[in-house]
């Protein structure tokens, strides 16, 4: 039996720009015969009950070089993001949290945040046997429990920079989304777009620049769970 899983935008600039979260469906098996591994029902399997999130503008990051240090810079035209929001947006990690020089790991703000009436965990991961313009890049895996915990995603990923620029297109898939129900274990989900209400404001309050704060913030979920009592969030948008 499916389950509902709220979701809305924290921005309330652009809004326009941000696609829903699209169901994602693996892709037809053309080889020859049928034999090739998207017929293999493993792997059709595994992506049942995935959505994905697309990116709301073009990207081309270069990282460089010089006497003075290591920097990363948007290469124009191709970037839709101006300079001033490319400031705004895009945090490089400090160089020493790094796993190698030249592996870049930087975030950009998600502005969707996922949220439910039950136990329910999210997962967010790689998008994988999609079409992007590049190869050269890794979503930083995550999960956590959506009943307890309120926040915005972020696409925070991993660059590869030996294999040159980061190239994101609108509309490419920035990461896969997949729920589960804690006490069936079920991917049948169902996603609701939904209001920002007074209630889910004051949930997301409780978690906001919290890693500024506490480095272990799994006593907190777990605390921010037991404030839950009998609050419902799923308020469906008009």
């Amino acid at each position: 039996m499916s389950y509902q899983v709220g979701w809305c935008l924290t921005t309330t600039d652009a809004t326009i720009a941000y696609s829903a979260p699209a169901r994602f469906l693996p892709p037809k098996d053309n080889s020859r015969g049928g034999r090739g591994f998207l017929s293999c029902p493993a792997v059709r399997g595994y992506f049942d009950g995935i959505f994905f999130v697309a990116a709301p503008f073009s990207l081309r990051l270069r990282l460089e070089r010089n006497p003075s240090g290591t920097y990363v810079r948007p290469v124009y035209p191709f970037s839709s993001l101006t300079e001033e929001m490319f400031r705004q947006f895009v945090t490089v990690e400090p160089i020493d949290s790094w796993r190698n020089m030249t592996t870049v790991t930087l975030q950009i703000p998600s502005p969707y945040v996922f949220f439910a009436d039950k136990p329910v965990t999210i997962e967010q991961s790689h998008p994988s046997l999609t079409n992007v313009s590049g190869m050269n890049w890794r979503v930083i895996p995550g999960k956590f429990d959506i009943y307890s915990w309120q926040r915005p995603l972020n696409w925070a990923i991993e660059w590869d920079t030996g294999f040159g620029d980061l190239v994101i297109r609108v509309g490419e898939p920035l990461y896969f989304l997949k729920f589960t129900e804690i006490s069936s274990g079920t991917h049948d989900a169902d996603l609701v777009e939904c209001e920002m209400t007074p209630q889910l404001i004051q949930r997301l309050n409780l978690s906001r620049g919290i890693t500024g704060i506490r480095k272990s913030t799994l006593p907190l979920m777990k605390k921010a769970g037991s404030l839950r009592s009998a609050t419902k969030l799923i308020k469906k948008k008009k």
